[in-house]
């Protein structure tokens, strides 16, 4: 009998661990399995969405083949999507309730500041990454950072802006003008003596005001130097396109195009636009640097969008990616096809490419040259009035009395030094 039990004893132990050795073998496959499907999950959750304005068609090719090498690099996906300049600030508002919502975005430096302040945009403490940051130019950094600490955008790409002539209509190179008023008066002339608009007047009134050195302080903008340039202006109303004052981007060119304007003083860019559509344009067209007092910058930066649902690992990749499309060689690349500058420090041979004419060249050449000395005007007057919608809409309002109504001119400049300091930031 004993002998019979202990052998039962021992069967059923070989049976219990060969059970157990199964449901080990089983677990394990499992957990492999487990594993493998938590390391897919994590792979398909890096990705990030980037947002570009008003890049395609031109610059596709290009933006997918440094998405392609960040993604090689990085082992992080890109979702790519251009949107225009115009209706990206209603974009950004529709979509961030949904999974369509960016997490890095090329904006200007103006609407990256209104998305800061109302605390759309995640910021990076610029203290700790201050030495990741030397190789942009100070000039254009120094313009992403509020109160020395909050970095709230990167700079990306950035121009200045250049007298861009018919040569067939008017060589103002031949011209020898100190400052924007004696420019108007070859401006003038032109009309009387072609029958041809001398300039297309497509005028910033923050940044051209600043630029022509009329303002130097933030609290008295309808100054006497602004009072003298606008009543020039209107005087010389019937010498200008109609019109001019509420226009656009677009009217200047077709105007430009259709050879009835000779000059418009504005961002290279404008050059790239006329050799895509029109070589014969293109060939007759030059640039000359404008006599500014301080050379105006127009700068595109990129910015990491702020979200609840965001993870660090969506910032930290949005952060790789802003490094690395900004670095030496990709910018280099983008400012060998378009003639705009790099926000990193380069020299001239760096962004000149094989197949580059002599005007593009000269382009680059010219902007380059001022750089150093070039300023960011774009947050000047924040301090004052935070909200770039009412000073947008306080400069619209004036130039609109300005050019429509016939009432005094002293009037219009008391009454909006008025509203100026009526809606000042607390």
């Amino acid at each position: 009998m004993r002998y019979i039990f202990n052998n039962f004893i021992h069967k059923f132990l070989y049976f219990l661990i060969i059970v157990l050795f199964s449901y080990l073998v089983v677990f394990l496959f499992s957990s492999c399995n487990n594993q493998e499907s938590n390391n897919n999950i994590k792979k398909e959750e890096r990705k990030i969405i980037f947002w570009t304005v008003s890049l395609k068609p031109y610059f596709t090719n290009y933006i997918e083949n440094v998405i392609t090498n960040f993604e090689n690099i990085y082992n992080v996906k890109v979702e790519w999507q251009d949107i225009p300049l115009d209706s990206i600030y209603q974009k950004l508002q529709t979509s961030y309730y949904t999974d369509f919502y960016p997490n890095v975005v090329n904006l200007n430096l103006p609407l990256a500041y209104a998305l800061f302040a109302n605390h759309y945009i995640y910021s990076f403490d610029f203290n700790k990454l201050k030495d990741d940051l030397n190789k942009y130019n100070y000039n254009l950094i120094d313009s992403c950072i509020y109160n020395k600490e909050d970095l709230f955008c990167f700079p990306w790409y950035s121009s200045v802006k250049l007298l861009i002539f018919n040569k067939s209509i008017y060589d103002f190179s031949k011209d020898n003008f100190r400052d924007v008023l004696e420019f108007l008066d070859i401006v003038k002339k032109i009309k009387k003596d072609k029958g041809v608009f001398g300039f297309y007047p497509f005028i910033k009134f923050e940044q051209d005001m600043l630029a022509f050195g009329f303002i130097d302080n933030p609290l008295n903008v309808f100054n006497k130097d602004v009072l003298l340039f606008y009543k020039k202006l209107r005087d010389m109303k019937d010498y200008l396109p109609s019109g001019f004052w509420v226009s656009n981007v677009d009217i200047a060119y077709s105007m430009y195009k259709d050879k009835k304007v000779a000059s418009i003083l504005i961002g290279p860019q404008f050059i790239y636009r006329i050799k895509q559509e029109d070589i014969k344009l293109y060939e007759n067209t030059d640039v000359i640097k404008f006599p500014f007092k301080y050379y105006p910058v127009s700068l595109m930066v990129l910015s990491v969008m702020y979200k609840n649902s965001f993870n660090n690992d969506k910032y930290l990749d949005s952060y790789k990616f802003i490094r690395f499309i900004t670095n030496v060689k990709n910018q280099s690349d983008f400012a060998k096809l378009v003639p705009v500058l790099p926000s990193v420090k380069v020299n001239l041979n760096d962004i000149i490419y094989k197949n580059d004419d002599n005007l593009t060249i000269k382009v680059k050449k010219e902007m380059l040259s001022v750089f150093d000395k070039s300023k960011v005007f774009d947050l000047y007057f924040v301090k004052v009035i935070n909200d770039p919608v009412k000073r947008t809409n306080i400069f619209k309002e004036f130039n609109n009395e300005i050019f429509n109504t016939s009432t005094d001119i002293n009037i219009i400049f008391e009454k909006y030094q008025k509203i100026w300091d009526s809606n000042k930031s607390n």
